[in-house]
């Protein structure tokens, strides 16, 4: 990333020009306006050509947040060795749900579904009157709460959020 030389660029985020999230093999590159991304895009892939890594174009996503709902029609045509990107809606980035809107909905209702299911595949233990009920607490602590609450501290709730949860 260093060497693609892209520091000038990107979205604006406490008086810092923020242009790329990145953890371990996986990068989400950030700018404010088409033509900015274009050029992020285009030096990150050089830097990636010249240093010999590799570039899953199928698997390298666009998702356009517009600055108001009049301009939310126009999906940009973004290329990656004349390759088209798919432009999408969402997407799953370090396992929580990204959504063009900017709301966290989709990804609260995938958490809780999430948990229902892991309280689901632990009925015999929740129905099995020979464990304790701090023994049930504990693995509904450790095993339920997690998958429901990975992520929350990145969510902006809403009041409908909240009565879900």
């Amino acid at each position: 990333m260093r060497q693609a030389d892209i520091n000038d660029m990107g979205i604006n985020i406490g008086g810092r020009d923020i242009t790329n999230l990145r953890y371990a093999d996986d990068t989400a590159l950030l700018s404010d306006n088409l033509t900015s991304m274009k050029r992020i895009l285009h030096r990150v892939n050089n830097a990636r050509q010249q240093a010999g890594l590799l570039l899953n174009a199928k698997k390298t996503k666009v998702m356009h947040i517009p600055a108001s709902k009049e301009s939310s029609n126009v999906e940009p045509d973004i290329k990656i060795d004349r390759t088209s990107l798919e432009n999408v809606d969402n997407f799953k980035y370090l396992g929580s749900i990204k959504t063009s809107d900017g709301t966290c909905t989709k990804d609260i209702n995938t958490r809780i579904a999430m948990a229902k299911q892991g309280m689901v595949s632990l009925n015999n233990i929740w129905k099995d009157k020979s464990i304790s009920k701090p023994l049930k607490f504990k693995l509904l602590k450790t095993l339920v709460w997690p998958r429901m609450l990975y992520g929350c501290e990145t969510w902006t709730m809403r009041k409908e959020n909240e009565l879900k949860i």
